[in-house]
């Protein structure tokens, strides 16, 4: 009796082992063939498939996601064709796209490796949705963006030119704005257009990856230089021209007053500025050098070196009176009157002595430019200035200053005789007013300077007998400089 029931204990045991033996083997297996039905990871189902199989095609999708393509065109391309494929495409990583799908591929490889007693558990632990993670690096995208197709977008702006023609007409050629590549639109642009899930793009059994067809977007580059800036700057029109001739002037001075006048051509004057005539005369010496030519040294012409460049001072002088908003800083008249305009009307330059300067005050742009043709030589001034107004001139003589009378001892003129050595000339003070007229009609009248002419000295030669000579001055009196300035130098004015 108590054998048969030990063998029906042993039997009893060993279908309780069996049993449990076969249903553990059971549930291993169907554990290793599928993930719970329903999962989905970055939009992609994979429900029923094996940890393994899910886990090769999660990061299969992903790197087709990231490795879709930016071009300028559409189509498929193959990754595998480099980064010069697709219209020279970039790969979406590589402007700075980035998936991350690690929560997902660790719980499958977890749930992959487990043993056969744990994997129920890990099972139920699994997610129902995981998350494929797009992050994007937008400093790298626009590296990138500009390195590959700023330059295929780019066009260079062209500024506006203001020219003068002929006709002495203010001519402007309009600008062209320029273009560039505008990364923050394309940015935008082409994460709208990017695969957004897993499932937009092919899988581990697809070798292709989908290039994204997208126009450069471009933002509009004005140029710095504008019509309008350029009429902001005030050159509207001529405003005033004034001519003198040198017609009998020699080939010395013809020189110097072209060489000056060069130099003072396109001189431009901005809001404030102030201008020196002894700029141009420095300006016109290195350019052109001088020629010999009259000068006026003690009130007398004498033949020197420059003679001619205050023809092109005074010539500028007489434009500058006639226009509005300017402001004269110095100006000196000759000490005799000049040929080639009247008294009052001159502008001198001695250099160290006198210069000929003015402030641009009319808030606006002042162009100085200068022709010389057929011995004439013109200034013109371009600027602002109303049109209803134009200046004119008027001078009124103040004084004739009388010239002396002065002998000179000469043993060949006979007692009571005379010889002209030096043909005196009385001198003149002039008043010159500035006219306003508005509308063709005198609205002020007012004094602009006055300008002073030595009188040149009538000098006779007599007889060393004659009563009319000076006696001898005493000894030991000073004698006068030969400069008549204490030895200082003699202004020289190149008339």
């Amino acid at each position: 009796m108590r054998k048969a029931w030990r063998w029906a204990a042993v039997i009893v045991v060993a279908m309780g082992l069996g049993v449990g033996a076969a249903s553990g083997y059971a549930f291993s297996q169907d554990a290793d063939r599928r993930l719970p039905d329903g999962l989905t990871v970055g939009g992609l189902a994979v429900g029923g498939l094996g940890a393994e199989e899910a886990i090769a095609e999660v990061r299969a999708r992903a790197e087709a996601l990231a490795g879709a393509r930016v071009s300028l065109g559409g189509g498929t391309q193959s990754e595998g064709a480099g980064k010069e494929a697709a219209d020279g495409a970039f790969a979406l990583r590589e402007l700075g796209m980035s998936v991350e799908v690690s929560e997902a591929v660790r719980d499958f490889e977890k749930y992959r490796d487990a043993g056969w007693w744990t994997k129920g558990k890990i099972k139920r632990q699994l997610k129902p949705s995981y998350p494929a993670v797009v992050t994007w690096n937008e400093e790298t995208f626009a590296d990138q963006a500009e390195a590959r197709w700023a330059s295929g977008a780019e066009t260079a702006p062209k500024n506006a030119v203001r020219t003068i023609n002929e006709r002495d007409e203010v001519v402007y050629t309009p600008e062209v704005a320029g273009t560039a590549l505008d990364t923050a639109a394309l940015f935008e642009e082409v994460k709208r257009r990017a695969p957004r899930s897993l499932a937009d793009v092919g899988g581990a059994a697809d070798g292709s990856v989908r290039a994204l067809g997208v126009g450069l977007p471009l933002v509009k580059i004005v140029p710095e230089v504008t019509v309008a800036s350029l009429r902001e700057e005030g050159l509207a029109r001529k405003i005033v021209e004034f001519t003198t001739a040198f017609t009998t002037s020699g080939e010395g001075r013809s020189h110097n007053v072209t060489a000056a006048a060069l130099a003072l051509n396109d001189t431009l004057l901005k809001p404030g500025d102030e201008f020196s005539y002894g700029d141009i005369v420095a300006k016109a010496e290195k350019a052109y050098g001088y020629k010999e030519a009259p000068v006026i040294v003690k009130g007398k012409l004498t033949p020197g070196i420059g003679g001619g460049i205050c023809q092109v001072s005074s010539t500028l002088y007489n434009a500058i009176i006639r226009a509005s908003g300017i402001e004269i800083v110095e100006r000196r008249n000759h000490s005799l009157p000049v040929s080639y305009l009247p008294v009052g009307l001159d502008a001198t330059f001695a250099d160290g002595y006198i210069d000929f300067r003015f402030r641009n005050a009319t808030g606006k742009l002042l162009l100085i430019k200068t022709v010389v043709e057929g011995k004439k030589l013109t200034v013109k001034l371009f600027g602002t200035m109303d049109e209803r107004v134009r200046y004119d001139l008027s001078t009124e003589q103040v004084k004739v200053l009388e010239p002396k009378l002065s002998y000179v001892r000469d043993e060949g003129v006979a007692l009571g005789g005379t010889k002209v050595l030096e043909q005196g000339a009385a001198g003149v003070v002039i008043d010159t007013y500035r006219l306003k007229y508005v509308d063709g009609k005198l609205t002020a009248r007012d004094k602009l300077n006055r300008s002073t002419y030595r009188a040149q000295n009538q000098v006779l030669a007599v007889n060393p007998a004659d009563p009319r000579l000076a006696p001898p001055e005493g000894k030991g009196a000073p004698s006068p400089s030969p400069d008549g300035d204490g030895g200082k130098g003699t202004p020289v004015e190149p008339v």
